[in-house]
C-alpha cells in the first residue's frame, strides 16, 4: 500500500475519494484496506437500514452485495425471522454478541397438505392457512422415500382459499396419502451455493416447543444454520439454541471453520458436518442438551481437525462417525456424561467405513447416561486405522450413576486400532473390550 504524505494536497485528495467512497455505497463507514470496503448497519432505530425482522437485514445484504461485498452489522436487538436470512459471498454478517443480538425464529406454523403439491406446481392446498403469510418461509414435505435432496423453502407470495401459492415450483412431488405437511421449518440463516461469507457475534433461537408435530419434522432434516454448496465460509462465535432440526449444518462444503459457537437446546444434531465436508476446522465450541448427537460426521467428511470442543449431555451420542468420515484429528476435545456413546464409529462397511481417524488427548467420560451400557469409544463396523493416544477415558461416578462401563469397545469386523497411552480410569467394568477377528489391534 503506497504512502500518502500529509500535505494539504493529501489530505483534501483523500477526504474528496472518502465521500465519495462513502456515497457511492451508501453506508456508515468503510473498512481497513485489505478487505470488503462496505460495512452497513441494520438496527431498530439509528441504522443504515431501520428495522426489526428478517427483510431489513435482507435489504443490507443486497446493499453489500451491490458494493462488492462487505460487512453487514446487526445492532443489538431482537430481530423476528418469518424467512431465512439468505447470506452472499463476499459478505460478513455479525452482529454486537450473543446476548445482545438475537434472531428470532417466529411461532411455528404447520398445516396438513389436502391435495397432492407436485414437484411441478408453485402451489400447496391445506387444511388451515392461519398462521401462514405472505412472505414467510414455507417447507412441504411429506413421509415418503427421502429422495436426497434438501427440501426446497419457498416464499409465500399470496394465500387464495385454502391455497398457498409460492415464489417457486417445489421441484419435489408431496403426496397428500403421505401426510404431506407445509411447515415453516426454514433455515435461520442459510448460505447457499457461496464462497467467502462470514457469520459472527449473534444468536438464532428457533420456536422448538416439543410439540407433538416435532417429531415429524426429521423427515425435513431443517437446520437453524444451514450452509449448503459453500466454500471458504465461518461461523464464529454464535449461538444457534431451541430450534426443531439441527443447530450448525453444512452440505457439500469445502474449508468450512466452525469455531466458538454454542449449540443446545435442539431437537436433532448440534453440529452437523456431512454430504462432503472437506478439510473443516472445528475449534473451541460447545455443543450440549441437544436431543440427539453433540457432533455428528455424516457422509465424507474427511480431512478435519476438531480441536477444543465440548460436547456434553447431549441424548444420542457425544461425536458420531461414518460413511467414509475419514482422516480426521480429534484433540483435547472434552465428550461427557451423553446418552449412548462418548465417541460412536457406526456400523458401516469396509469400503464406507469411518478409516484413519485419530483421537489425540480428549477427554471421554461419563458417556451412557440414557442407554447403558455405556462406551466411551465404540467402533463398530468394518473400521480400520483408529488412534487412540493419550486420551482419558473412564467413569468418575460411583456405583449406579456409572453407566459408562466400557472403555474402548472394538468390533468384530473393525481392525488395526491402536490404542496406546491412554488413561482408562475410574468405574469400568471392562478397560478395552476387544472383539475384533482381525489380528492387527495394538493396545498399550
Amino acid at each position: 500500500m503506497a504512502r500518502i504524505h500529509e500535505s494539504c494536497f493529501g489530505i483534501a485528495f483523500t477526504l474528496t475519494l472518502f465521500i465519495q467512497l462513502m456515497s457511492f455505497v451508501g453506508c456508515s463507514r468503510v473498512h481497513r484496506p485489505g478487505q470488503n470496503s462496505a460495512i452497513i448497519t441494520v438496527g431498530h432505530e439509528n441504522a443504515d437500514i431501520t428495522g426489526d425482522d428478517n427483510n431489513a437485514i435482507q435489504k443490507a445484504i443486497e446493499r453489500a452485495v451491490a458494493a462488492g461485498g462487505g460487512t453487514v452489522l446487526i445492532k443489538a436487538g431482537t430481530y423476528m425471522l418469518s424467512n431465512s436470512v439468505r447470506l452472499a459471498s463476499h459478505v460478513t454478517l455479525e452482529g454486537e454478541g450473543t446476548e445482545k443480538t438475537i434472531l428470532k425464529q417466529c411461532p411455528h406454523v404447520e398445516s396438513r397438505v389436502t391435495i397432492d403439491a407436485d414437484g411441478t406446481e408453485a402451489q400447496a392446498t391445506v387444511q388451515d392457512t392461519s398462521g401462514f403469510k405472505p412472505g414467510m418461509g414455507v417447507v412441504v414435505y411429506d413421509h415418503g422415500p427421502w429422495q436426497g435432496n434438501y427440501p426446497n423453502v419457498r416464499t409465500v407470495e399470496r394465500i387464495e382459499g385454502p391455497t398457498l401459492f409460492f415464489d417457486g415450483i417445489l421441484e419435489i412431488d408431496h403426496a397428500a396419502a403421505q401426510s404431506a405437511k407445509a411447515s415453516n421449518c426454514f433455515p435461520l440463516i442459510a448460505g447457499f451455493n457461496l464462497e467467502d461469507a462470514h457469520l459472527s457475534n449473534l444468536t438464532v433461537e428457533g420456536n422448538r416447543s416439543g410439540g407433538e408435530d416435532e417429531g415429524d419434522l426429521h423427515v425435513v432434516d431443517p437446520s437453524a444454520i444451514l450452509f449448503f454448496h459453500a466454500k471458504n465460509f465461518s461461523v464464529r462465535g454464535v449461538t444457534a439454541r431451541n430450534y426443531v432440526g439441527d443447530g450448525i449444518s453444512t452440505w457439500y462444503v469445502e474449508d468450512p471453520t466452525i469455531e466458538e459457537c454454542e449449540s443446545y437446546g435442539n431437537a436433532g444434531l448440534g453440529i452437523h458436518l456431512g454430504s462432503i465436508a472437506l478439510r473443516g476446522q472445528v475449534r473451541h465450541n460447545r455443543s450440549y442438551n441437544n436431543h440427539l448427537d453433540g457432533l455428528y460426521l455424516c457422509w465424507s467428511v474427511r480431512g478435519g481437525t476438531f480441536e477444543e470442543n465440548a460436547c456434553t449431555h447431549n441424548d444420542g451420542d457425544g461425536i458420531s462417525i461414518g460413511h467414509k468420515d475419514t482422516d480426521n484429528v480429534f484433540v483435547k476435545n472434552v465428550v461427557r456424561e451423553n446418552g449412548k456413546a462418548g465417541v460412536y464409529f457406526r456400523d458401516e462397511p469396509q469400503t464406507t467405513a469411518g478409516h484413519r481417524n485419530t483421537f489425540r488427548e480428549n477427554v471421554i467420560e461419563n458417556n451412557g447416561r440414557l442407554a447403558p451400557p455405556g462406551y466411551g469409544v465404540r467402533i463398530d463396523g468394518a473400521t480400520q486405522h483408529i488412534t487412540l493416544v493419550s486420551n482419558t477415558i473412564g467413569d468418575t461416578r460411583e456405583g449406579n450413576q456409572a453407566s459408562q462401563h466400557v472403555g474402548v469397545y472394538v468390533g468384530p469386523h473393525a481392525d488395526y486400532v491402536i490404542c496406546e497411552h491412554n488413561n482408562l480410569s475410574g468405574n469400568l467394568q471392562r478397560k478395552i473390550d476387544d472383539k475384533s477377528t482381525g489380528g492387527h489391534n495394538k493396545f498399550k
